[in-house]
């Protein structure tokens, strides 16, 4: 497959470009700063250079794609609206250029999963994020209602552990989330949804077993 992919210089995103560039893909990426891709060298991978809350850049991005993924992050800025605006750009990119296959990570704890995360990390999200976490849920909100084939993932707590394997993804959770699962699993579980139509139009919750 190609894929694009946005978010490839953060800690998730880098997890998703070297596993799919492991598995026989080639890649797009859309980055600010080329000089921050450590793999902008390999001839699997094109780099755009331009902003993910463009549309224009999109459209650029996804020229010829088959899929897209979405790793963007906040980092540490937990007022961000960057969420938001990606999504308003990503839309009418992706059916400007028909790429409707779109992965998108968003965070546990968001919109309608609020409910389902246990009491200490939902205070902290009252407490520190509740704007960006708000955010998150309007970029979901736009996603579900788009015309595009989406999934939406929701990770419990990310660490930048090894990849394991050990973990299962379900549509609603039975018990309040507090685990915790590593980046490297999380960017595994993006690219089988990417490859696929399992989860499409579908919310995954990612938890460890």
């Amino acid at each position: 497959m190609h894929l694009t992919l946005l978010g490839a210089t953060g800690p998730t995103g880098q997890q998703v470009l070297t596993q799919a560039l492991k598995a026989g893909h080639t890649i797009t990426v859309l980055v600010r700063d080329p000089a921050k891709l450590p793999q902008r060298g390999d001839q699997r991978v094109t780099v755009v250079t331009g902003d993910a809350t463009r549309t224009d850049d999109l459209k650029r991005a996804l020229d010829g794609s088959d899929a897209l993924i979405s790793a963007l992050g906040a980092g540490k800025d937990f007022k961000s609206d960057l969420a938001g605006r990606a999504a308003r750009a990503l839309v009418p990119a992706a059916e400007a250029t028909g790429v409707t296959r779109v992965v998108v990570l968003s965070a546990l704890g968001s919109g309608r999963t609020e409910p389902d995360i246990a009491a200490l990390p939902k205070l902290a999200i009252k407490l520190l994020m509740s704007k960006l976490f708000a955010d998150k849920a309007v970029a979901d909100g736009l996603i579900r209602a788009s015309a595009l084939d989406w999934t939406l993932v929701y990770p419990a707590i990310l660490t930048n552990g090894r990849h394991t394997g050990r973990y299962r993804a379900v549509d609603k959770p039975t018990r309040k989330v507090g685990d915790r699962i590593s980046r490297a699993d999380v960017a595994e579980f993006l690219l089988h949804a990417a490859e696929g139509q399992e989860w499409s139009h579908r919310d995954a919750v990612l938890l460890t077993r």
